[in-house]
């Protein structure tokens, strides 16, 4: 504010004596304007004065609500995070909140270290006196945690000290209730001892771990009672120099490293492994891989002994040969009808396959869970086991699950001895059926490639195909124009009316299943497209082609590229499967190859 005041009073004094030298020589005329000149000096500067009082004051004020603000801010802070501060300069300076912590009043607000040491668990001062002498003395930063003393609380209060000396050479720091972390610290440690404790005394079962060298770091004592070896001759040894025949070492090993690559986990499994004096011994085997405190992995293998069980399962055998077949296809659906195939037994298995539970099928016709043509055919060849024309069935048919997904099973019956029930099974051969058919797709894809065939006659074959793996879809391939624009290229089953419809389609957000998905790039599923928002445009076409659901999975080049699109129609609403969307998912893939070999 001076030095605005003396500029604004020099350039004022010489301004206008100098101006009113130049405009009179008057002296009388002279001394009146120099009154005049006063007097608006006066004002002027007073004017002056106040603005810039004013607007210091207005600095000040937005200064001082702003450190207001701040401070709140920061006492809200310290309160929500149980932190205090202090500072030192020969002796502590402590905040409110701090002493809050300390469990002092306002009265200790000036401390010396020795008074701090006071306020502590004995067994924490010299711990924390020295951090105090290396932080005041050598400058060396403080973190420590020590206990209140508190000889009439059952509670402790655990602190955390910390101290650094800033920029400045000043010393502070904050003190820190962390009194809720250390109870969960020991809550963890004593839950993690009891486990330890469980695991060791827990009899029958083995539980080892092992480092990601395969090297023991964990052995119970029924590990030592299973396999034979102590704890002391087991610990640091690799897991297969101890358990595992040498036969399996290698492919232990390789399932061991490609699990801890990312790969699948090992599945729990019965095992037989072997005991120290070379003994083979059956165990089921439950594995699990955790990572440590230091972001390690770590293997553990839990064991129980099946001797016993393997004993007793020998001796049962002999006395069951009757069921041994069935007991060895569990894993199928075991299966047994009347003469005229009518279901009177199904395992569990049956559900996992059809859906259906077994229990409302029984009485009904096993051909009813076919498609219709291998219902035909199964329905002959339960004729003529009747009529005695041949003993057995066997063939590969179609089951029309309760979601309506056709699934191919293996189907084996034959007569039992008493001539009126059919025993047999039911065995799932689905994902290798599609894995030949797809196989088959594949060869024929590089043969008409080798062959140079046109690239609309490769597309078409590849619809096919993938019709005849699933008949209830009617497949279209359409290809994407520079233009943005797609153009059928195979579509066996759709009505011509509709083809022409959608041929130019332009690629176009909520324009179509296909339209959307090829300007998007992603999957677009229309369960409904009576109802659809996409199929608006469409809804008389569709309607008259009797087709009532739709999805399209784009495929593209090896840039990430639209390229086309397929685009999947049923008769009735629905969505597709999973397993229908990977089967699909495969079939673009060799689109894919097909138009990038062959499109110019």
């Amino acid at each position: 504010m001076a030095g605005v005041y003396l500029l604004f009073s020099a350039l004022w004094i010489l301004g206008s004596d100098y101006l009113l030298h130049l405009l009179t020589r008057d002296s009388e005329l002279t001394a009146e304007v120099q009154t005049a000149k006063g007097l608006l000096f006066i004002l002027l500067s007073t004017a002056l004065i106040f603005f810039v009082s004013q607007r210091d004051r207005h600095v000040q004020r937005k200064l001082l609500d702003a450190l207001t603000r701040n401070s709140r801010l920061l006492q809200q802070t310290q309160r929500t995070a149980a932190l205090g501060s202090w500072e030192y300069d020969g002796r502590l300076h402590w905040t409110p909140e701090a002493l809050q912590l300390l469990g002092r009043d306002l009265g200790s607000q000036y401390s010396s270290a020795e008074q701090l040491l006071s306020w502590l668990y004995p067994a924490e001062r010299p711990a924390v006196q020295r951090a105090l002498r290396a932080l005041f003395e050598q400058h060396t930063p403080m973190a420590i945690t020590a206990r209140l003393h508190q000889p009439q609380q059952h509670q402790t209060t655990w602190l955390m000290l910390r101290g650094e000396v800033d920029g400045n050479r000043q010393i502070l720091g904050t003190v820190q209730d962390i009194s809720n972390q250390k109870r969960d610290e020991n809550a963890l440690r004593e839950s993690e001892q009891r486990f330890r404790q469980l695991f060791e005394q827990v009899p029958r079962i083995a539980v080892q771990g092992y480092d990601r060298e395969r090297r023991v770091i964990y052995w119970n004592q029924a590990s030592t009672q299973l396999y034979g070896y102590s704890l002391q001759e087991a610990m640091g040894r690799h897991l297969e120099d101890l358990i595992i025949p040498a036969h399996a070492r290698n492919k232990v090993i390789s399932a061991i490293n490609h699990w801890l690559l990312g790969g699948p986990p090992i599945a729990a499994a019965e095992l037989q492994l072997q005991r120290k004096d070379g003994s083979k011994v059956w165990v089921y085997s439950s594995h699990s891989m955790l990572r440590n405190n230091r972001g390690q992995m770590e293997l553990y293998c839990i064991d129980i002994d099946l001797s016993e069980q393997k004993q007793i399962h020998l001796e049962l055998q002999a006395s069951e040969a009757r069921y041994r077949e069935l007991v060895e296809r569990m894993s199928d659906v075991i299966v047994q009808t009347d003469i005229s195939g009518h279901l009177a037994f199904l395992n569990p298995a049956w559900e996992k396959i059809s859906g259906y539970a077994s229990y409302e099928c029984l009485g009904r016709p096993l051909a009813q869970f076919l498609e219709s043509a291998d219902a035909a055919r199964f329905n002959r060849q339960i004729s003529a086991l009747d009529t005695g024309q041949q003993t057995s069935l066997r063939g590969e048919f179609r089951l029309l699950t309760r979601q309506g997904q056709l699934h191919w099973v293996d189907i084996e019956l034959s007569a039992s001895p008493s001539g009126d029930m059919l025993n047999g099974s039911l065995h799932d051969i689905h994902e290798r059926h599609q894995r030949q058919q797809l196989q088959h797709a594949r060869n024929a894809v590089l043969d008409e490639l080798l062959a140079q065939r046109p690239l609309a006659h490769i597309l078409d074959g590849i619809s096919r195909r993938l019709q005849d793996l699933n008949p209830h879809m009617l497949v279209s391939i359409m290809l994407l124009d520079e233009q943005q624009c797609l153009h059928l290229i195979a579509a066996p089953d759709l009505p011509e009316p509709y083809r022409q419809a959608i041929d130019g389609l332009q690629a176009k957000l909520e324009l179509g299943s296909c339209g959307h998905c090829a300007c998007s790039g992603e999957l677009v599923i229309a369960e409904n497209l009576a109802t659809h928002p996409y199929w608006q445009a469409f809804r008389a076409q569709t309607q008259a082609a009797d087709l009532h659901a739709c999805w399209s999975l784009p495929f593209k080049d090896d840039n990430a590229r639209v390229l086309g699109t397929f685009g999947i129609y049923y008769h009735q609403p629905r969505r597709p499967s999973q397993a229908e969307i990977a089967l699909v998912t495969e079939f673009t893939r060799l689109a894919s190859l097909a138009v990038q070999r062959l499109q110019p």
